[in-house]
């Protein structure tokens, strides 16, 4: 009978979720360019940006009337004195005092100055910095908690800056203000709704830094903390969620984890090809699927060797390992940014016919399509993998990057650093540098911090200071459940401590994830749909598509509740368990995040060589009871340091013992039957 009961109770409220209507719990984002006459679709994608971002569900329409009937609308683009005849702003007045909310940027509308409660707004292009006001406005400002948060970048203070508005003030109130005082965001009682005005263009925050056209805003290029988009979305959220009861919003990290670490490595040098199986080998003793990301270098020139097509037996042991193969450019050329140097060419390019080369100070006979596709063509033959990720050298990124990886049929890309655009979350790269490009298929994920320092670099005598930088970093994202993407050059042996430090002291929620499992996770989290109702104390949470990750997890502010259900688009119900997120809230997710041990595969478990790297005794370990196999310890010299017997199956050194100073070694064991070599770094 109980059962019975239960199965009544979940068919009543699936069924009302189809009665109810699914605008009542939404958000609407009003397209504004028909009421504009813009051509140009920059405000309407930046706003699009910007609610896919926050994770909220939301509808589109550009028809007021349609608008006019959801509990939040935020306008697409500026609302400027010819937006709306004399109707709609009556339309609009008797939406917000009856209870609705209008969000919108740089508002300019004289006939609702009332409405939004200013008596004035007014350009200004010397405006470089807003600070929040998140002591007395609490609520719209979770997450916003670290002083880069707290004040926020717009510009370069040295430069002529974008247009802000400017807002005078009459029953609105503040929520931030620029540098000079002035308000830059207003929030103001309107009847028995709300309205607020952000004095920037949605696009300037957005879209700008997206396309990395922001007036250098970046207060550290990389290896630092830079929320200033992120902040936008945490704010445009947390009002969402004012005006919407138990509000619920997609997570922004994979199960439970409260971020995730993505390990990346470049391959661009001889040394990094002699040395990356050190780091190869001690993530997959973690458990870590690492990305590495190869430059098929075949051709020699004054700027580097062909040192790729010697190492191929080493990249192809990457993959056995359970890593990531994916392209880092043909020739890892400086000047891949300059579009005179680099023309977008055409596709068809094979290493016969695609041969640039650098002879003194600039490429001749390179093409984007070209690094692109020849690179990707030489990895998937030679090493039978499916490429999908790209990143450039030197992070050089021409502004056709995202069309031409695109058209080459790339799915991710890593060239941004997200310090220098302001963002650390995915968003789709655009196919030009420009406000009038559109985004691609291509998820760029962006560089948060790596082993490349400007100002003094990345030495054995500092790593331990820079690590820090990365640790400090790391735990401020992490805050923002915001992944960290990690580049490091397996060329020094000293860098594979610096990984280790850097993983032993992040938080224990934040996990090592593979570049590209993450970046599949945040497709499905972009193309999920879904809507929620409410009845009295049960909330149903229902998809509207068959994408659902099981990965994906919900953010519920769960104040009054007393039950959440989750459905597919079938209507059929979903297993969701959850924990405490905030003091208002609970993350429900459909599997906790627990490492699991990863089968190693026969060719590794022959001879294995632990721990690695190490700093006194190894163990030598055979599957094999031997008799009389050779042991040799060699330099990188091949000069023999030590050398035994070995009969059984398990045997230990002491490398301390004839070691005196720390670097890579190989321990090589022989047999009548076969040699087998492993490298060892020792750290004193």
């Amino acid at each position: 009978m109980l059962i019975r009961r239960v199965y009544c109770l979940l068919f009543i409220l699936y069924t009302v979720s189809f009665v109810y209507g699914q605008t009542a719990r939404k958000v609407v984002l009003l397209n504004m360019n028909t009421y504009n006459n813009e051509t140009n679709n920059s405000r309407y994608q930046s706003a699009f940006n910007l609610l896919s971002l926050t994770g909220i569900a939301f509808d589109t329409t550009s028809v007021l009337n349609t608008a006019l009937q959801y509990p939040v609308v935020l306008a697409g683009s500026r609302i400027m004195e010819s937006s709306f005849n004399g109707v709609q702003r009556n339309q609009v007045r008797s939406y917000v005092n009856g209870g609705g909310t209008l969000i919108t940027s740089a508002m300019r509308d004289t006939g609702l100055y009332q409405l939004f409660g200013i008596s004035a707004s007014i350009s200004n292009d010397e405006l470089y910095s807003i600070s929040w006001d998140t002591t007395n406005f609490p609520g719209y400002f979770d997450l916003v908690d670290d002083s880069l948060e707290k004040v926020i970048s717009l510009g370069d203070p040295t430069a002529t800056n974008f247009f802000c508005r400017v807002y005078g003030l009459s029953t609105a109130q503040s929520l931030g203000n620029y540098e000079d005082g002035t308000c830059a965001m207003t929030m103001n009682q309107s009847g028995l709704g709300k309205t607020y005005a952000l004095g920037p263009d949605f696009r300037d925050v957005i879209l700008r830094n997206q396309i990395n056209q922001d007036i250098d805003a970046h207060r550290t290029y990389s290896n630092g903390f830079e929320p200033t988009t992120d902040v936008f979305v945490f704010i445009i959220r947390n009002i969402i969620r004012s005006h919407i009861p138990n509000s619920v919003y997609k997570y922004t990290s994979p199960d439970n984890t409260s971020s995730v670490l993505l390990i990346t490595h470049d391959i661009d040098s001889r040394t990094a090809c002699d040395t990356m199986d050190i780091f190869s080998d001690f993530e997959f003793s973690r458990n870590i699927s690492g990305q590495y990301n190869i430059t098929t270098r075949y051709i020699e020139d004054t700027l580097m060797s062909d040192f790729y097509l010697s190492a191929i037996p080493e990249v192809n042991a990457l993959t056995g390992k359970g890593h990531v193969i994916a392209s880092h450019s043909v020739g890892h050329f400086p000047d891949f940014a300059d579009s005179d140097v680099f023309p977008y060419g055409t596709l068809g390019n094979t290493m016969a016919s695609y041969q640039p080369y650098y002879p003194v100070n600039s490429t001749i006979g390179g093409t984007v399509l070209g690094e692109l596709e020849v690179s990707r063509d030489i990895l998937q033959t030679n090493h039978g993998v499916t490429v999908k990720s790209f990143r450039a050298g030197h992070l050089c990124y021409p502004d056709s990057l995202g069309m031409a990886l695109e058209e080459a049929g790339y799915e991710y890309n890593s060239t941004r650093s997200s310090n220098d655009i302001l963002t650390n979350f995915p968003y789709y790269a655009y196919d030009d540098a420009a406000f009038s490009g559109a985004p691609t298929s291509v998820l760029e994920i962006p560089l948060t911090i790596s082993d490349v320092f400007h100002t003094g670099g990345f030495t054995d005598s500092n790593y331990i200071s820079r690590v820090n930088l990365w640790i400090d970093a790391s735990r401020r994202y992490d805050r923002n459940n915001a992944p960290v993407n990690l580049l490091i050059h397996p060329n020094r042996t000293f860098k594979l401590d610096a990984l280790q430090r850097l993983l032993d002291s992040i938080p224990e929620t934040m996990k090592p994830y593979g570049f590209e499992s993450y970046g599949s996770f945040w497709r499905k989290r972009d193309s999920l749909l879904f809507h929620t109702t409410l009845s009295n104390d049960t909330l149903i949470v229902r998809m509207d598509n068959y994408v659902l990750d099981q990965r994906q997890s919900f953010v519920i502010d769960h104040t009054g509740l007393d039950t959440v259900l989750f459905f597919d688009a079938g209507g059929n119900a979903l297993a969701f368990q959850f924990q405490t997120y905030s003091a208002t809230q609970r993350l429900y997710y459909m599997h906790a995040n627990t490492t699991s041990l990863t089968t190693i595969p026969p060719e590794y478990s022959f001879f294995r060589v632990f721990p690695n790297p190490s700093n006194g005794i190894i163990t030598l370990a055979t599957d094999k009871n031997l008799s009389n196999a050779d042991i040799t310890i060699t330099d990188l010299t091949g000069k023999i340091i030590y050398k035994t017997i070995l009969s059984g199956t398990v045997f230990q050194i002491d490398l301390s013992a004839f070691i005196t100073q720390p670097g890579l070694f190989f321990v090589r064991l022989s047999t009548k039957d076969e040699v087998l070599t492993k490298k060892i770094m020792y750290i004193k």
